[in-house]
């Protein structure tokens, strides 16, 4: 049986908007959401069937809440797993399923330590904390979105960002 599904999965890629070909934008697209879409169709399908209450919850990220300059293809792609988020609120919860998306900012991961450092330090000085999240912070939020503890939680985007700072 399957009663959680966590979808996490992300490439990222820095360009401005007149510089990202389509083929970027679709590469990007089809791991950050259409590859997440597959699966959870798939998953619910199997929790619907076996009418297993279930929790899904959408690894997300800031960019797609906010907008950052030369983010276009990963914004716009975890932008599309929130609105997916937002949307299937209606469809699952009948079946029992709840669905949530976290938005981290930015974390200590591979893809943190390939950005350009002075679009990095930008996005550390923009947070009220000043550093950038652990994995281990991020996955405390994920467990609790898995759990029976958060199941009046639902349809929600949560920001995990350190506090963003109004400049």
């Amino acid at each position: 049986k399957i009663d959680i599904l966590i979808n996490n999965a992300g490439i990222s890629h820095g360009g401005l908007f007149q510089m990202t070909s389509s083929k970027t934008l679709k590469e990007v697209f089809q791991v950050n959401f259409f590859s997440q879409v597959m699966v959870t169709q798939y998953v619910i399908k199997l929790m619907i069937k076996q009418k297993i209450k279930g929790t899904i919850v959408n690894i997300s990220s800031i960019a797609g809440i906010d907008g950052y300059p030369g983010y276009i293809a990963y914004g716009s792609s975890k932008a599309a797993l929130n609105y997916m988020t937002k949307t299937l609120v209606d469809e699952l919860s009948p079946h029992g399923i709840r669905i949530n998306s976290v938005a981290p900012g930015l974390t200590e991961t591979e893809m943190a330590s390939e950005m350009e450092s002075k679009a990095k330090n930008t996005m550390i000085n923009n947070s009220a904390l000043k550093r950038l999240a652990t994995s281990s912070e991020i996955a405390k939020v994920v467990i609790f979105l898995s759990s029976n503890e958060s199941s009046f939680v639902n349809g929600q985007i949560l920001r995990i960002d350190g506090g963003k700072l109004f400049i």
